[in-house]
């Protein structure tokens, strides 16, 4: 996952015509590898299951688009459960009230409307479900004086005869309380890779800072803040194995420079890399890290393509490994299936392309038939 600072407005929104609309976690699941993949494709409310053959990339519609939302409404976020029988929605009726349905879903994945339950979400933002699938957290952001405040809500995934059945109870007590902050207040940034800590930024008077939390597995309460990394707020920043840093210069756009940290609290630098080091570590806008933590891809506007480089925290290094993927149609515009094997690429041909990543040489190589995407639409890859 990967986190951008800005000037927000009242509340905090994720648009699905961008990635991070989809899926708040970047912690792993430990779930088998399937037999066949499950993409959501958004358009305008509605959601689209393809499944996908992982060893021809060949996609193949599940069901006619089923719609999510009423008229009028706006689709804000939509995240599959860790184990893909239910679907959570985050929407903005008419009048701009926020909303949280909750959607089963049949064995292909496809969601059952109506929504199995339906909950008051105004105020709210950031929908993170936890990888093991029992309970979520949400951010909830006010305004005073120009002063904003956020609260961290916890959520718990109701059981029924033993079994998840999706529904949420939200718990009695608020997480965690943040602020105040002038100009944006606290980010929910998503889980560790291992699940057990849950990331939040928050603002400070030099820029901002990541804290972690521990999770307790069984309840989902969250144990006090600790620093992990402080930073000076505008930069692109990816959690995952290491801590991946993007400095853009903009004022020279090829002046920048990529850092690379341990996941550790307080982190000394293992690799600073320049547009000496590698060209692309000086023009790159963007920055995203592979399931493994191995690679870091990097979006790079002048050459035209996404880079993909090797992380060698042992010689202090960045290296090319030479491949790449194509520019896209937005920022990110690609997503990574759920154990990284396959990388879905919104292209700026208007289409999605599909490719095998190979974590042991950085390869990519493209399969199936592209798929062509209605404008501004989305994609969000299921756990399975």
């Amino acid at each position: 996952m990967s986190s951008k600072l800005y000037s927000l407005g009242f509340l905090v929104l994720l648009s699905v015509s961008g990635l991070l609309s989809c899926g708040g976690s970047n912690g792993q699941t430990s779930l088998a590898k399937p037999s066949t993949e499950i993409l959501y494709v958004l358009d305008s409310g509605s959601v689209t299951t393809y499944s996908i053959d992982p060893a021809s990339l060949l996609i193949t519609p599940s069901e006619q688009p089923v719609a999510l939302t009423p008229a009028g409404a706006s689709l804000l976020q939509f995240d599959p459960s860790p184990h893909d029988k239910f679907l959570y929605a985050v929407w903005s009726d008419a009048r701009s009230v926020q909303h949280l349905s909750v959607y089963e879903t049949d064995n292909s994945g496809v969601p059952q409307s109506p929504a199995t339950q339906t909950l008051d979400a105004d105020t709210l933002s950031q929908f993170n479900m936890h990888p093991g699938g029992r309970f979520a957290y949400m951010l909830q952001v006010t305004n005073s004086n120009n002063q904003y405040f956020a609260k961290i809500r916890l959520f718990k995934v109701e059981t029924v005869d033993g079994k998840l059945d999706g529904k949420l109870k939200e718990a009695t007590e608020f997480q965690g309380a943040y602020g105040p902050a002038p100009f944006w207040p606290a980010i929910l940034y998503g889980f560790s890779p291992d699940a057990r800590k849950l990331y939040i930024s928050s603002p400070a008077s030099t820029g901002s800072v990541y804290l972690q939390r521990a999770i307790n597995p069984g309840n989902g309460t969250l144990g006090t803040s600790s620093k992990l990394i402080a930073l000076n707020g505008d930069q692109d920043v990816a959690i995952g194995a290491v801590i991946a840093v993007l400095h853009r210069n903009s004022v020279t756009p090829n002046e920048g420079y990529v850092d690379i940290f341990p996941n550790s609290p307080n982190p000394k630098l293992a690799i600073h890399c320049t547009a000496a080091t590698l060209s692309f570590c000086g023009s790159a806008s963007y920055i995203k890290l592979d399931r493994s933590g191995k690679y870091l891809f990097l979006t790079d506007p002048l050459s035209g393509v996404i880079h993909i480089a090797q992380i060698s925290v042992t010689t202090h290094k960045l290296i090319d490994t030479g491949n790449s993927l194509p520019m896209t149609s937005q920022t990110p515009g690609f997503a990574f299936n759920h154990d990284g094997s396959i990388v879905y690429v919104m292209e700026t041909d208007g289409n999605l392309h599909f490719f095998h990543f190979d974590s042991r040489s950085g390869s990519v190589t493209e399969g199936g038939t592209p798929l062509p995407l209605a404008q501004g639409s989305g994609i969000c890859p299921a756990h399975h």
